[in-house]
């Protein structure tokens, strides 16, 4: 696919510094293979986890191809604002944010909707749908976390977990959300007004080249699973024999800011 990425940072309303925004991610982990061999907790003996996030950034990245667009947008709240192969990270991976803001907008059709009610997995035992409307109408959805679906979500402790021992001190361990949800209540313009007071039918349609744009806040509370990335890989290609897991536990948390560009939100050269 080819992208044009325009990079942004968080900032907070009154403009203040790059990253700058509000949130927090903590839980109960178990991490192996990391710091020397001395683990960080195992499966039957979970350790708190705080993150204690200061710098969040978004990454939204142009779909540029032929046909329907899918513009991308990768999310990072970090520890610090340190490069990521020193920090401790939480990327969501929205691949498509306009399928995103249907959801979102909870928009219908004479009563269909028009947004993908499918699972987003590839797993066949998963057949809940990933974007779950509320019967509430002054709910918003919730979006149900699975691995590699619409919101993808990994976790890359590579501060918590390296090797003093090995340059480049960098251990490649990363867990992914394999169950959960993230509700948004703030997806740049995807959220129509007073939604809830708008009957589904007779809500705007949404942009297929949408896109949240500098200056537009999100906001998500957020809760999931951790499982190893390389297990739910084996899992997804239908290796016969996935590896044994070195990362686990949960992870709930929240964030909130805007965004605005600027260099400190590259991932890339």
């Amino acid at each position: 696919m080819s992208a044009v990425a325009a990079v942004v940072v968080a900032t907070s309303a009154a403009g203040c510094g790059v990253g700058t925004g509000t949130g927090s991610a903590s839980g109960m982990l178990w991490i192996l293979g990391c710091l020397e061999g001395n683990p960080r907790g195992t499966p039957d003996a979970e350790q708190a986890y705080d993150l204690q996030p200061t710098f969040f950034v978004g990454e939204p990245i142009e779909d540029i191809t032929d046909g329907p667009p899918a513009n991308r947008l990768i999310i990072r709240m970090q520890h610090n604002g340190n490069a990521v192969e020193y920090n401790d990270t939480i990327y969501f991976d929205i691949r498509d944010s306009a399928q995103i803001a249907r959801c979102l907008r909870g928009r219908t059709v004479a009563g269909v909707p028009d947004w993908d009610t499918r699972s987003g997995s590839a797993d066949p035992a998963i057949t809940a749908p990933w974007c779950e409307q509320s019967a509430d109408p002054t709910q918003l959805p919730a979006i149900h976390l699975v691995p590699f679906g619409p919101v993808a979500v990994s976790f890359s402790p590579q501060f918590s977990c390296h090797s003093n021992m090995h340059p480049p001190a960098i251990v490649d361990i990363n867990g992914i959300a394999s169950d959960g949800h993230i509700h948004f209540t703030s997806f740049g313009s995807a959220i129509q007004g007073d939604q809830a007071t708008i009957p589904p039918d007779m809500r705007a349609i949404v942009d297929p080249d949408f896109t949240v744009n500098f200056g537009q806040s999100l906001v998500a509370t957020f809760d999931f699973t951790v499982e190893d990335e390389r297990v739910a890989a084996a899992l997804r290609d239908m290796k016969v024999q996935p590896p044994t897991p070195v990362i686990g536990g949960n992870l709930a948390g929240d964030f909130n800011f805007d965004l605005a560009r600027g260099r400190s939100a590259q991932t890339f050269p």
